[in-house]
């Protein structure tokens, strides 16, 4: 568990990832169908990492330059995946 203070923006940013990882949590624990994809499910939660990302700096550095990738993570199509 984390605790943020923060401004209500970030806050609200921080709600939806939590969000995210618990919807992703819970299909991955009961076992994933066949119609649910771990691509799909997973890049919901970067889209809402990466709102929190923009948000908070947005927010904290407005000064800050823009960043190229918000993870490190192999893209969907990355040969590791099927490796």
């Amino acid at each position: 568990m984390v605790n943020l203070v923060a401004d209500r923006d970030i806050a609200e940013a921080a709600h939806v990832l939590d969000e995210q990882i618990w919807r992703l949590h819970t299909k991955v624990k009961r076992g994933l169908t066949p119609e649910e994809n771990w691509f799909i499910l997973r890049s919901r939660v970067e889209l809402a990492q990466n709102s929190f990302i923009v948000t908070a700096r947005r927010r904290l550095s407005p000064a800050g330059g823009s960043l190229q990738r918000f993870s490190g993570r192999p893209a969907p199509d990355d040969p590791i995946w099927t490796s």
